[in-house]
């Protein structure tokens, strides 16, 4: 159901991304006029803030989605402030837990280096993973969540990226004044800084291993 759900979000994604085309704006991915590099190429990945364990793979998913490639000269900076939290889901009659719900909880800020402004957002991911009597098989499966995890954040970022820019077209490129709640404002200074820590507490604490 949730690969379903996944599919037939990134499908109606393309299908909008078209048609936007057509209406002349420019997909993430898109080759300005002048030859310059895609969007998602032009974001240099500044400080990300995360749990010590998922901070590699965060940096790593995003600088795979999301970087300065070739030599590009960066217009945006990406911060980023990821929680991660556990969640019994499968329980034994002998209060043994046999599966977790992990999820991927992350506030990210989008700096226009040129203009100052930025665009706030969130963005989650969720995976679960079994509890078996091995405690290599569970760590093995405790980091693969935590890998997928990642990549599913990193994804969901840079998507929610291209809709906040299209929703705020005046970002990229142009100098903008106006401020919006959890969207976009200016910083006249154009001083990067992280973004607040989501709000869920960090639980990941998994017994009985």
């Amino acid at each position: 159901m949730v690969n379903f759900r996944q599919n037939w979000l990134r499908a109606a994604l393309i299908a909008g991304l078209l048609t936007l085309t057509g209406c002349g704006f420019k997909p993430i991915y898109a080759v300005a006029e002048n030859g310059a590099a895609p969007l998602n190429q032009r974001i240099a990945i500044g400080a990300v803030r995360a749990p010590e364990e998922i901070h590699p793979m965060v940096v790593g998913a995003l600088t795979d989605r999301i970087a300065v490639k070739n030599g590009e000269t960066a217009d945006y900076e990406l911060t980023v402030s990821a929680k991660e939290r556990a969640e019994r889901l499968a329980v034994q009659i002998d209060a043994t837990v046999t599966r977790y719900n992990y999820r991927l909880n992350a506030n990210y800020m989008l700096l226009d280096l040129r203009t100052g402004k930025k665009i706030n957002g969130r963005a989650s991911a969720v995976t679960s993973y079994n509890i078996v009597s091995s405690q290599y098989s569970t760590l093995f499966a405790e980091r693969a969540a935590r890998e997928k995890a990642a990549r599913s954040l990193a994804e969901e970022i840079e998507r929610d990226i291209l809709l906040q820019l299209l929703d705020n077209p005046d970002t990229d490129g142009n100098d903008a004044s106006a401020s919006v709640e959890n969207g976009s404002e200016t910083t006249p200074e154009g001083a990067a800084e992280l973004p607040p820590e989501p709000d869920d507490e960090v639980i990941y604490i998994i017994e009985d291993r």
